[in-house]
């Protein structure tokens, strides 16, 4: 990442790269604490998995919820973690996921499915937060007192 006038700014040829190879991605968004979490990993008997998570406090709470919930695998060779500074939109108008999911989809017939339906609950994850944000609630407060 490096900054810039517009704020941070994301190599999506790296970050591209890394969804080509990684097993395990987890993204984070700056605007809601839920992650994207991204396992490439499959088997005959159980494909790849795109869900969106609670976040956690370390990386070996993250493999504790791997261990959880997909125990059949162990721990993967690779864990990347990312924040991802910009709207839910980017992802989807840059095609950020697009390598990761073409892996996916190369094992599971569900792949594109599963992360359409991530890539919608984190837009509705988004507006929520900035709703809130703006009007207050959640963990905002608003900067104008409600009026008696």
């Amino acid at each position: 990442m490096a900054h810039s006038e517009n704020g941070l700014q994301i190599d999506l040829d790296q970050l591209r790269e890394q969804m080509e190879q990684a097993e395990l991605i987890v993204i984070g968004f700056p605007t809601f604490p839920e992650r994207l979490l991204l396992d490439a990993r499959s088997s005959p008997s159980e494909g790849p998995l795109v869900a969106v998570v609670a976040p956690v406090s370390s990386v070996q709470e993250r493999y504790a919820w791997l261990g959880k919930h997909r125990s059949s695998f162990g721990m993967p060779d690779d864990f990347i973690f990312a924040m991802w500074p910009h709207s839910i939109a980017l992802i989807r108008d840059h095609d950020v996921l697009e390598p990761m999911g073409a892996r996916m989809a190369a094992v599971s017939n569900e792949a594109d499915l599963a992360m359409s339906r991530a890539v919608a609950r984190l837009e509705v994850l988004e507006r929520r937060a900035i709703r809130e944000a703006v009007l207050g609630g959640g963990a905002w407060e608003t900067l104008w007192p409600e009026e008696d």
